[in-house]
């Protein structure tokens, strides 16, 4: 590490592979992300609009089976890597994501999804190590570490920033098919750069690895349960990722859900003369959710390579530590507002607590890693990462479904405001429903048919039931109609129901978890670092 060189020295220390991968990392990342911002959004949305109609929960299943693949098979892929080139496999994780986003181009349901997650998160997982090996050798060569890695986050962020925009355009002129094939043309562009990649030689290495697939596996497994330092970081690390990951996964529906940033839209319009900003914000539109979120990767986009020549200057493990505790006690003020003012403050918060945290985690890793490992080892690194984000999946899908889902506290509230008279005006009218919607209705009753589902609804306890079968497309719209008048005496529409339901059922609740478990980590960082630092340091030097 070069802390006292200067900025465009460093710049200028990295060779024509680590370039290379960069651009590489930012195509890949672009497709990811083009699909990543929007799927939570995607996979509840109902059938009748397009989406495949799932449950939180399923959703919380589907993104935990996915980080799972994404984040575990590097433990064994790094290794592989390591062993059999990093051209090859880079080459093998293009076929298989390029393919996982042509199955969810056409998934429907919850399987043809999983499925579809599945194949994308192989390919995903076989990618990381080879293109974090390769980037290990250049940065090592180049001997500044910090400044690498936050080069490589920057790429990251890049990448999503500009994949921000993809499922915006595709599926507003082409549907929410278009956003996947868009991906996966984006990701295949990556089998252009690696006619110019060459596979990188470990500078400590002095032997040739003729290891079989077999023995790979196994010394990766007996590596990591045998290194206590390695441990240590797996199991501290998780809980940052447990609330790291909702900032993509559940943070997404929150905002959709609870936020109006019609007044922003419109200000945004009027100052940059977007006449269509200005007619769509005042109509009361929103700013799309993914849009907002992207000032995380813009900012990152555009300042990570100053934080990391600063945060050069401390210890890998002190950043990681004061990062995790601001990025995670942030998501704190999201339990009492959403407003569009909170959510900005927040992501900007978030954003510098993930500057100064998240790339290190390679550069740990590399730090660890021992000759010929490097690609394991930053394989290693992704361990914490699926741990956390497994759980954290689960744990937010089941929470939010029950407790944050405005639609859900909608149902909620019909039950309580809405009686009979509300029934039969919606059944007069029922048989005008799309075929997409009346599936929904007949799904949610458990019968045969529309004509069994409309019987059923004149049995007893007729609102409870007509309540949880509304089509999830039709319940907003259903209730402002049903109760023209809030119980607080506000005329009833989009935006006072939202702002009653939030005032009512306290749907922020759901971030209290995510809040408690990122700050004990943190604080847990803080005893792992001191121990970590006396045993490195107690290190011979060959090591």
């Amino acid at each position: 590490m070069n802390p006292t060189q200067g900025l465009l020295a460093q710049f200028r220390s990295f060779d024509r592979v680590f370039w290379i991968c960069i651009f590489m990392e930012l195509m890949e990342r672009m497709a990811y992300y083009g699909v990543r911002l929007v799927v939570p959004v995607y996979l509840v949305l109902s059938t009748s609009d397009g989406g495949p109609g799932l449950t939180h929960s399923e959703k919380g299943m589907i993104l935990a089976g996915w980080a799972a693949t994404q984040s575990w098979l590097p433990t064994f892929s790094g290794g592989l890597s390591d062993r059999y080139g990093y051209k090859r496999t880079l080459a093998a994780a293009v076929v298989l994501k390029a393919t996982g986003y042509l199955i969810m181009a056409e998934a429907q349901g919850f399987w043809p999804m999983v499925l579809g997650t599945q194949v994308l998160a192989a390919g995903t997982g076989i990618f990381k190590p080879g293109i974090q090996g390769t980037m290990a050798h250049g940065i090592a060569r180049s001997g500044n570490m910090s400044m690498g890695w936050g080069l490589f986050y920057q790429s990251v962020n890049f990448g999503a920033f500009l994949g921000a925009y993809v499922p915006a355009y595709t599926r507003h002129f082409y549907g929410w098919p278009a956003t996947f094939y868009g991906c996966s043309a984006l990701v295949a562009a990556n089998a252009i750069p690696l006619f110019f990649y060459d596979d990188p030689v470990d500078e400590r290495q002095t032997t040739t690895d003729h290891r079989s697939l077999f023995t790979l596996i196994k010394e990766s497994v007996q590596e990591l349960f045998t290194s206590p330092l390695l441990l240590g970081f797996v199991f501290v690390s998780a809980g940052f990722w447990f609330t790291f990951h909702q900032f993509f996964d559940m943070l997404p529906n929150y905002v959709d859900d609870w936020t109006n940033s019609s007044g922003l839209r419109t200000s945004v319009g009027t100052t940059l003369g977007w006449s269509d900003w200005v007619s769509r914000g005042q109509a009361g539109e929103n700013i799309p959710q993914e849009q907002l979120l992207n000032l995380n990767s813009f900012l990152i986009m555009t300042t990570m390579f100053v934080v990391a020549w600063l945060s050069s200057r401390v210890h890998v493990l002190t950043s990681t530590a004061i990062g995790w505790a601001m990025a995670t006690g942030v998501l704190a003020v999201l339990v009492y507002s959403p407003s569009v003012t909170t959510l900005l403050f927040a992501i900007v918060v978030f954003t510098v607590g993930e500057m100064m945290s998240s790339p290190k985690k390679q550069e740990f890793m590399a730090m660890l890693a021992p000759p010929g490992k490097r690609a394991l080892y930053l394989g290693y690194a992704n361990m914490p990462d699926g741990i956390g984000w497994v759980l954290g999946g689960l744990a937010a899908g089941n929470a939010y479904e029950t407790k944050g889902d405005k639609v859900n506290l909608t149902r909620q509230f019909l039950k309580q405001h809405a009686d009979g008279t509300d029934v039969s005006a919606w059944l007069s009218t029922a048989d005008a429903l799309g075929d997409d919607a009346k599936q929904e209705v007949v799904k949610h009753l458990g019968v045969a048919n529309f004509d069994a589902a409309k019987s059923a609804l004149s049995s007893a306890d007729v609102v409870s039931r007509w309540a949880d079968a509304l089509p999830r497309g039709d319940v907003i719209e259903v209730a402002i109609a049903s109760v023209p008048t809030l119980p607080n005496g506000a005329v009833n529409s989009a935006d006072a129901l939202r702002q009653y339901l939030f005032a009512t059922y306290n749907p922020g609740q759901v971030w209290w978890i995510f809040v408690g478990v990122g700050l004990v980590s943190a604080l847990m960082m803080v005893a792992y670092s001191v121990w970590a630092r006396k045993t490195l340091d107690a290190r011979p030097a060959a090591e």
